[in-house]
C-alpha cells in the first residue's frame, strides 16, 4: 500500500539550497555565540564604548563648525590710534581685555563697565543695581573677580610682576556711583556700607 506521505526524494530542487543556507546562518551564530562566551564582558564593554567615543568624536567635529572655523574666534581689538597723553598702549588692552572677560561672565549682570588710570595702577569698576540684592559672600565673590581678572590682565601685559604694585581697586554701583566696595593690597576687598539716607540700599 502505498504511503500517503511524500517521500524525502519527492522533496522540490530547492531544498537543499535552502538546508544549506540555513546551515551556514546556524553556524555563524554558533561562531558568534561561541566568540562571545569566551570573551569577557569587559572587553565587549571597552570595544563599544571605543566605538561610541570615536563616533561621537567625528560628529562633534561636525557639528560645531565654530570650532573650527577661525571667524568664530573672536580677535581682540588693537588699541586705538589716539590715546590720552600719557596712557601705556596696555593699560588700554588691559580695560579692554578685562572687560570682556567680566562682561561675558558669570556675574555679567551685575558687572556694568570699568575706568582705569593712565598708569594702570588704580581702578574703578562699575555694577549694576542688583549688586544690592546679593549677600555679603557674593558681593566679595564679585569683588574678588575683578580684582584677580585685572590683576591675571595686567601681568600678562607686563604692566605689573605683581599685584602688590596695584595701589586701589573701587567697586562702584550705579546709578549714584557709591563706593559699594574696595580692594588694596594690605587689606584686600573690603565692604562699604551705603552712607545713610541711600535710598536705593536694600
Amino acid at each position: 500500500m502505498p504511503s500517503p506521505f511524500p517521500k524525502s526524494s519527492e522533496k522540490s530542487p530547492q531544498a537543499p539550497a535552502h538546508r544549506s543556507l540555513l546551515d551556514r546562518l546556524a553556524a555563524v551564530v554558533g561562531a558568534l555565540s561561541a566568540v562571545v562566551r569566551q570573551a569577557p564582558v569587559a572587553a565587549l564593554f571597552v570595544v563599544v564604548a571605543l566605538v561610541l567615543y570615536f563616533r561621537q568624536s567625528d560628529q562633534s567635529l561636525q557639528d560645531t563648525p565654530q570650532f573650527n572655523d577661525p571667524a568664530h574666534i573672536p580677535k581682540e581689538q588693537p588699541p586705538p590710534a589716539e590715546l590720552p597723553p600719557g596712557m601705556n598702549p596696555s593699560v588700554w588692552t588691559c580695560v579692554s581685555r578685562s572687560d570682556t572677560q567680566l562682561s561675558n561672565g558669570l556675574w555679567a549682570d551685575i558687572y556694568y563697565g570699568m575706568e582705569a588710570r593712565l598708569d594702570g595702577k588704580m581702578l574703578t569698576a562699575k555694577v549694576t543695581e542688583k549688586w544690592q540684592d546679593l549677600s555679603e559672600d557674593k558681593q566679595k565673590t564679585v569683588a574678588n573677580l575683578v580684582v584677580d581678572t585685572w590683576a591675571e590682565n595686567s601681568q600678562a601685559l607686563h604692566l605689573f610682576t605683581s599685584r602688590d604694585e596695584l595701589e586701589e581697586i573701587l567697586i562702584q554701583r550705579l546709578p549714584d556711583d557709591v563706593t559699594v566696595a574696595r580692594w588694596t593690597p594690605t587689606t584686600g576687598v573690603q565692604l562699604i556700607e551705603a552712607p545713610p539716607g541711600d535710598k536705593t540700599a536694600g
